[in-house]
């Protein structure tokens, strides 16, 4: 025990070392005080305490927590708090893009659906469409939200705008004229011309850094007067159909409604007409022209608050009040987990929830499969989102089936894909300008962080447990009822009928809502990026499904010709709980029905009798046009980058920066070229070159002489007789040793440079390079040619190969040699200056040439 008690002794008093924490509150000064010096009166700073922190220190921060470990105590920090997007009342405000306005009052509707059907709407009388006089330069301009100047996202701001401007032009007491406003959540008209006392004409807001995708519309309308007829129409969509021509109608929201009746959002309008505008696109270079919509609508009520829509809103609020009411509940939040899975360009969080009910052991947890589901990556889609709230509103209950769906599976879920397009009122889109439904293949994480993170958490979470089903969930603009896009394999028969039986038991169960007749399973090129195929092909989820509810109604069952209501899209996320249990009940007496029927039908309806069709391979040529999804998407995947890379490419050319030189540098490139033009002076230029030079002699009909050359160069310093120039004194301002170094440089990289090649068309070159390639040796490099060529300046006959150095001859002695042609050789192009040495039978000697131009490799001639 002593030795125990003296080693505890000496490792408290041993100085610890550090680590990261002391590091850190050693550089902010907690472990460092002022005290007096031995002399002249001044302070400075003393390490006081070496081994811990004093409780003086403790006092001075907050964020400090102690440990304690084996006698000895440790100090942590505090996570740092997120300090954006607080308010006094604790309430969070989504982010902005920081050019887009926003006001601070937030709609806030009852939930409540109509206690009554809304069939479908049917005009007593052929609807004329009206004729668009606001692009005639008619109307007076009431309301106008210009999206901002920026052509992509650039930053964010969290709450209302600051400094607000007014977007309704200014009313007087007695003015009838309609107030409007959307720049609240999800909202996005763009602007408001009135073309008449009771007739408005409206422009949406294209998506956010885009030309298109104009569908979704929310606003809200005061100042107007009971009992009288006003007429709207939206006079820039962008798709060809839609079911507005089949019984289909706005949703309106009155609040004075709400106040007395409790009825929150309902169906209205009535001479509603979908039709072609004559306001061309501005996305294509094609002509091509916008589509729009009319409807009329009379207010029960003067001074009322009202609202309309394409569609029932569920904004990213919402969902966060969902929440955050869902996590209030203390038996609920021991199932239900809740993290933020990542966060958007904006910077707005992205909520997972895990939904199971609490395991034992690791080995229980193990056991249980996954199902993975994912809703509102198109923003104007809000079918989803009800759909959704549905769905959790079961799981999250007391109920049994509930119960047993959460000890059976580990829901992963993500209510919202795309919180950014949804809180500045997208159809489509997120900030990044392109369709996150077609990027799911996409290595872009800054671009596109929700699918990104969306992909590998599914994967993860595959490589944990067996993923039984991926759903997606959207809605539909041109097709009614509720249906399925999956995913057929083309190669694999035998799972071609597998992923049909889910969709074909949720027909069972729903039947009044839910069709399996206009439900799809092929997966077609355009769509290879969407969440299904990319969930089927890379994590091998079999049933890999997109869940799309109509805008509309239904055609089918009790239900037949009624538009839906809210309750009913919850409805339609409880049925695909129910069905989901259906499809994993250990009793597989449904299924195996299932797939006898699937087998019947499809006998019946494509193959011969006799054929098994598991057996049959599907030629994706012969594939129906009817077998698309694109009838509810103007989007592709050939939309190309992000907006912002893309302006950056075609609109941001930065120029390359100069590189500064010093004197030094500019001294030595002055001087060479300097040299190099005392050179050229003093070479003497042959009658007809025979060297390959890119000069302007050369592309001169004659040849330039020596004289012309004279004329046309003036001379800067004294040339000498000898034919090499010899630097002056003063070359401007360029030092003389500079020089004197650079061509005594050149003269040595002359001298270990290769002989001229002139062209000589002659067999006796052919004969000697021949010679050369066979021998390889030094004393064959050293000979004498005689090759008599008439064009050869200075009448060389002969022309000496240089005895070649042992490393040079070496290092090209196993080159090759370059085939001749027709016995002619043109050189290639050759560097600025080499030398040849001739022999001259006048004088009977040796004659050293400068010449400019390029020498060829040693293996060739020397």
């Amino acid at each position: 025990m002593e030795e125990l008690s003296k080693s505890l002794d000496v490792s408290l008093t041993e100085q610890s070392p550090d680590d990261y924490i002391r590091r850190t509150l050693r550089a902010h000064g907690f472990f460092n005080h002022f005290e007096p010096a031995g002399t002249g009166g001044t302070t400075r700073k003393r390490l006081a305490v070496r081994h811990g922190i004093s409780e003086e220190d403790k006092q001075r921060t907050t964020q400090l927590i102690s440990h304690f470990k084996e006698g000895r105590e440790f100090h942590t920090l505090k996570e740092p708090r997120h300090l954006h997007g607080y308010t006094h009342s604790g309430n969070r405000f989504p982010f902005w893009p920081a050019e887009v306005e926003c006001i601070m009052d937030r709609p806030r509707h009852l939930l409540t659906s109509p206690r009554f059907r809304e069939p479908y709407y049917n005009p007593e009388q052929e609807v004329v469409s009206p004729k668009i006089r606001s692009g005639e330069g008619s109307g007076r301009t009431v309301y106008l939200n210009p999206p901002g100047p920026q052509k992509f996202y650039m930053k964010s701001r969290c709450g209302p705008s600051l400094n607000l401007r007014s977007a309704q032009s200014p009313l007087s007491t007695a003015d009838t004229t309609l107030q409007f406003e959307s720049r609240f959540e999800s909202g996005n008209l763009g602007k408001v011309i009135q073309v008449g006392r009771w007739d408005y004409e409206l422009y949406l807001r294209h998506d956010l850094y885009t030309k298109k995708y104009t569908q979704w519309f929310y606003f809200r309308v005061r100042n107007m007067q009971a009992g009288q007829t006003y007429r709207f129409t939206i006079v820039n969509l962008y798709k060809a159909g839609s079911l507005y021509n089949e019984g289909m109608q706005p949703v309106f929201y009155s609040e004075r409604e709400a106040k007395e009746r409790k009825l929150g959002w309902h169906r209205t309008g009535h001479n509603i007409k979908y039709f072609k505008t004559s306001i061309k696109r501005r996305d294509t270079k094609q002509e091509s022209f916008c589509y729009g919509v009319t409807w009329s609508h009379i207010f029960n009520h003067s001074g009322d608050t009202c609202y309309f829509a394409h569609s029932f809103p569920y904004t990213y609020s919402d969902l966060q009040d969902y929440i955050k009411k869902l996590l209030a509940n203390r038996q609920m939040a021991t199932c239900c987990k809740y993290r933020v899975l990542c966060r958007t360009i904006a910077g707005n969080p992205v909520p997972l929830l895990t939904i199971t009910s609490p395991s034992l052991t690791p080995d229980d947890s193990l056991a249980k499969r996954g199902v993975v589901v994912t809703a509102r990556i198109h923003p104007g889609e809000t079918n989803g989102s009800w759909m959704m709230k549905g769905l959790l509103d079961f799981l999250t209950s007391s109920a049994d089936d509930a119960k047993i769906l959460r000890d059976l599976f580990v829901f992963k879920i993500i209510p919202m894909l795309n919180p950014d397009g949804v809180i500045v009122g997208n159809y489509r889109c997120s900030l990044s300008g392109r369709d996150l439904n077609r990027n799911y293949r996409s290595k872009l994480k800054d671009s596109y962080p929700t699918v990104w993170h969306t992909r590998n958490m599914v994967k993860q979470f595959c490589t944990e447990r067996e993923v039984v089903m991926f759903c997606d969930l959207h809605g539909h603009s041109r097709k009614h009822n509720v249906f399925i896009y999956g995913c057929d394999s083309l190669e694999d028969a035998s799972s071609r009928l597998k992923s049909r039986v889910f969709p074909r038991m949720l027909s069972k169960n729903a039947p009044d809502m839910f069709s399996y007749s206009t439900s799809r399973f092929v997966v077609q090129k355009s769509k290879e990026g969407t969440g299904r195929v990319v969930m089927w092909r890379e994590a091998g989820i079999q049933n890999s499904y997109t869940l799309e509810a109509t805008y509309s109604g239904s055609t089918q069952g009790k239900l037949k010709f009624v538009q839906f209501s809210t309750a009913h899209l919850e409805e339609m996320g409880y049925h695909l709980c129910d069905t989901l249990l259906d499809y994993c009940d250990p009793d597989q007496t449904k299924t195996e029905s299932i797939m006898q029927e699937l087998e019947e039908d499809y006998r019946k309806s494509e193959l011969p009798p006799g054929v098994d069709p598991l057996e049959v391979q599907i030629d994706p040529a012969l594939v129906a046009e009817a077998d698309s999804s694109d009838a509810g998407s103007d989007s592709s995947d050939s939309d190309g980058p992000p907006v912002h890379l893309q302006w950056k490419k075609h609109h941001h050319k930065t120029k390359k920066k100069k590189k500064l030189k010093s004197r030094k540098e500019r001294n030595k490139r002055k001087a060479l070229l300097k040299m190099n033009h005392h050179r050229m002076l003093s070479i003497p230029t042959p009658p007809q070159s025979t060297v390959h030079t890119k000069t302007r002699a050369q592309k001169r009909s004659l040849p330039e002489t020596r004289e012309e050359r004279e004329t046309r160069i003036e001379p800067t310093t004294t040339q000498q007789s000898c034919g090499t120039s010899h630097p002056s004194s003063h070359h401007g301002g360029i030092p003389l040793f500079v020089q004197e170094r650079l061509e005594e440089r050149e003269r040595k990289k002359g001298e270990d440079s290769s002989d001229a090649v002139i062209e000589i068309p002659t067999d006796e070159l052919r004969q000697a390079l021949l010679r050369i390639q066979a021998t390889h040796t030094q004393q064959a490099l050293s000979s004498t040619l005689f090759i008599p060529h008439p064009g050869c300046p200075m009448n060389i006959s002969q022309v000496n190969m240089h005895e070649v150095s042992r490393r040079q001859s070496r290092r090209n002695s196993k080159a090759s040699l370059p085939q001749l042609d027709g016995g002619s050789f043109v050189p290639p192009e050759l560097p600025p200056l080499f030398s040849i040495t001739v022999w001259q039978p006048e004088t009977q000697g040796w004659v050293h040439i400068s010449v400019h131009g390029s020498p060829p490799p040693a293996h060739w001639v020397n």
